[in-house]
């Protein structure tokens, strides 16, 4: 959730970020998908049935996979900061 955390600390200490619709968009994508992968790996840690484990990590895998495509697999305030430049220069 490193990207949420991120996100909730800029908002409170810099305010909203000025972003067009399409990286507004993307960044609830990002949201949303680190709360889908919290869940699964909740689920996981709570099943006492080892054989599906499997079944969740294909799951948790797929996730990761969305996460690093919207992400680039870099550090939150990269992204925020590529985000923010797209949305300028697209505006």
């Amino acid at each position: 959730m490193r990207f949420t955390r991120y996100y909730s600390k800029l908002i409170r200490t810099q305010g909203l970020p000025h972003l067009c619709v399409d990286q507004h968009a993307r960044l609830m994508n990002i949201i949303s998908l680190e709360g889908r992968l919290a869940e699964l790996e909740n689920l996981k840690k709570s099943m006492k049935d080892s054989d599906r484990h499997y079944q969740f990590d294909v799951r948790i895998y797929r996730v990761q996979l969305q996460l690093k495509g919207l992400t680039g697999d870099q550090f939150p305030k990269e992204v925020m900061h590529h985000m923010v430049y797209l949305s300028e220069t697209t505006g």
